[in-house]
Formats: C-alpha cells, structure tokens, sequence
C-alpha cells in the first residue's frame, strides 16, 4: 500500500514536471524538474534509490561532493554522463542534490566547465568506482585514489 501511495505520489511528481515544461519554457532551467525528469525515476523523487543496484543519494553524496575524484564521479555516472541536458544545465542539478539532500553542509558549486572536464569520461563499473573512492576517501587517503 505504502509503495503504491509513493508510486502516485512519484507520477504526479513527474506528470506536473512535464506539464510545467510544457506551459513553461523557463522551467527547462529548474534543476528540480531536471531531477525529477532525468533522475528520479531511478533514485526516487527523495533521492532514497534502490541500493545496492541504485544508490542512495541522501548516503556519501556529500562524500563525493568535497574531494577532487568524487566530483569527477558524480558527472561520470552513466544518469549523469548521459542525461540530455547540457554540462551547465547538469551542475546546476548537482548543486540542487548537494543543497537538498545535505542542507547542512557547504559546497563548492559545480559549474558548466568542471562538468564538461569530466562528465565524457566513461565509467565501465560505476559501482565498483564508487567502492573504490569511498574506501580511499574513508582512509583519509586521497593520494590513494585509482
């Protein structure tokens, strides 16, 4: 029942995303919408996912977000890496996950030029990369990082 409930609540979601896109041009630029169109159908409108095959992006987003290989990863990701919007258009959704999932904490902005530095490098295993880093990055030892 539960999950049926967020099932609807997930369309309806999408179904006023797309309707704003659709009466809005203006609305292209809300990251939101970007996430909820491009994102969300595997990580879920709350960013929950399906781990360990979807991460959670609410868990070690924020890791990512403050070291040099993290970054580079979260625009290497295959949803990310091959989503239809530009690399400027992609960091403004970077920025909204960071703020929104880890109100708390500071970022760096992503930017347009960063984004297109990294996002066209391809990941063959993305979640064997993400072990890879969050071990490194756990051990304080960044030097380490493959």
């Amino acid at each position: 029942m539960r999950a049926q409930r967020a099932s609807g609540a997930f369309a309806r979601a999408v179904l006023s995303a797309l309707i704003a896109l659709w009466f809005c041009g203006a609305a292209r630029a809300d990251p939101r919408v970007d996430y909820l169109l491009h994102c969300a159908g595997c990580h879920l409108e709350n960013g929950r996912g399906d781990p360990p095959r979807v991460p959670d992006l609410r868990r070690d987003l924020d890791v990512f977000g403050t070291d040099r290989a993290g970054r580079a990863y979260l625009t290497q990701v295959p949803g990310a890496a091959q989503v239809p919007i530009d690399d400027a258009a992609l960091a403004r959704v970077l920025n909204w996950m960071l703020r929104e999932f880890y109100p708390d904490r500071r970022f760096a902005a992503f930017d347009g030029d960063e984004v297109g530095r990294t996002r066209h490098t391809i990941l063959a295993d993305p979640l064997k990369r993400r072990r890879q880093l969050l071990a490194a990055i756990s051990s304080n030892r960044p030097d380490q990082i493959p």
